[in-house]
């Protein structure tokens, strides 16, 4: 078999594939005007195929989609609000594009970026939430600024061995997501999970991201003061920039490691790592400490208080990674539901929570936001905040008691007995996308006056 970093194999070229899968796509049923089920309208240029699975992240299209027998599903630049549509599309798996269509959009997107990324505007965009919209305009599709952030990371972190400033920006990104993560934790939480359950794409960007806000909220919880919590949120944030590009390669690999050397380089990413932030004028000793030792498993056999500041940040940033994937889709893998995830990396051989289980489980929660429950009154739903204790979600019901959808969520608060927790559900269990519109409706009522 080959390599999964070798040109010819289906993971090649991970830069150029993961900005052809940024942005979402939208398909359209035969009765709509540009599906012609007939063949109307097919084409005989190149096609380029595209994942649906990673196409859900923008509002509109960039360039025209196709089938594979080059019939347009949809034109580019059109909108896409349609939850039922975008379920057609997660369903369908694949879809295609003209590849000079394609070359066109990536220059224009290298170009707006690297303005970003370099020096435009002169004010570090990065280290502030941008303004809110104007009165009266359309607010931001929910998340969207989370995508942002994933694809600034994940563009900074394919440039750390050729950009000088690479380090800077990575601080940028960081104070960015402070900023929106102090803006609303359980919204940041909510997206960076429910995201993480059905995309593969930027998988390396959203596994830094989600593990530095909960490795964040854990370390708080251990009482840890704010310069080293900062130091280990930017230690999650950097821990795999030695393997960058073959993580996100493997994320989209059905197969295991195949070659020896993708396995060395795995093995011996924590100390490239560290290495490369030496390199590059890191002095931090926790977070160092926390990349070299990331996936030390043999300090979980020592007592939490007798290691140093730098190997306890190793040691939960080690659990929270394990944590955190494995509430993730990968090609190879399926998501776990929450109580899964709890039970194991959270509890210890006697089946109750080790110590850093307890902190997990008291930061973000059995059931974080992001994730789906059944309830006692036998209606499913997505968990829309933590609530007063870890097991007491906040949870907005999608589906009824008869199992049907429900013409608008509902909230339900699960420290009320006929509304309790019966158990943690993975994604695809419920068969109702989240109206994300409207979940953002239902937090503002939550924390209206």
């Amino acid at each position: 078999m080959r390599s999964v970093t070798e040109p010819g194999s289906r993971c090649a070229c991970p830069r150029r594939h993961a900005r052809r899968v940024a942005f979402s796509s939208y398909i359209m049923e035969p009765s709509y005007p540009l599906a012609a089920a007939s063949g109307r309208g097919k084409t005989d240029m190149k096609l380029l195929p595209l994942s649906a699975d990673q196409l859900l992240a923008h509002s509109s299209l960039p360039f025209s989609v196709y089938t594979a027998d080059g019939v347009k599903l949809l034109s580019a630049h059109t909108r896409l609000d349609d939850p039922h549509v975008r379920s057609q599309l997660r369903r369908m798996g694949a879809v295609y594009t003209h590849a000079a269509e394609h070359e066109e959009w990536l220059r224009s997107a290298e170009h707006e970026w690297e303005s970003v990324l370099h020096g435009r505007p002169p004010a570090p965009l990065l280290a502030r939430v941008g303004p809110r919209p104007a009165a009266g305009a359309e607010p931001a599709p929910p998340g969207e600024e989370w995508e942002q952030a994933i694809l600034l990371l994940d563009h900074v972190m394919l440039n750390a061995g050729t950009d000088s400033a690479w380090l800077a920006r990575v601080l940028e990104i960081h104070a960015h997501a402070r900023a929106l993560i102090a803006h609303h934790e359980d919204e940041a939480l909510f997206h960076l999970l429910y995201t993480g359950s059905f995309r593969c794409s930027f998988y390396s960007a959203r596994q830094a991201l989600r593990c530095m806000l909960i490795a964040g909220e854990a370390a708080r919880a251990l009482g840890w003061d704010a310069v080293r919590v900062a130091q280990l949120e930017k230690a999650a944030l950097t821990m795999n920039v030695a393997v960058w590009r073959l993580q996100d390669q493997l994320a989209q690999y059905a197969g295991g490691i195949e070659s020896a050397e993708d396995r060395a380089r795995i093995e011996r990413h924590p100390a490239d790592g560290a290495r490369m932030l030496l390199d590059h004028g890191v002095m931090e000793t926790v977070w160092l400490e926390a990349v070299w030792l990331h996936h030390d498993a043999a300090l979980a056999a020592r007592p939490l208080s007798s290691l140093a500041p730098g190997q306890q940040a190793g040691l939960l940033l080690h659990r929270v990674d394990s944590y955190s994937a494995m509430l993730s889709r990968r090609a190879r893998a399926q998501p776990l539901s929450s109580l899964q995830v709890a039970q194991q990396a959270c509890l210890g051989p006697d089946g109750l929570p080790d110590p850093l289980g307890s902190v997990l489980l008291k930061a973000i929660g059995l059931y974080p936001p992001g994730t789906f429950v059944a309830l006692a009154s036998n209606e499913n739903g997505v968990v829309l905040e933590r609530g007063e204790h870890a097991n007491t979600p906040v949870v907005a019901a999608l589906t009824n008691r008869e199992g049907l959808a429900m013409s608008e969520p509902r909230l339900r608060y699960t420290s009320h007995k006929e509304s309790a927790v019966r158990t943690a559900l993975p994604f695809g269990k419920v068969l109702v996308d989240p109206p994300l519109d409207k979940l953002r409706a239902l937090r503002a009522f939550l924390h209206s006056p």
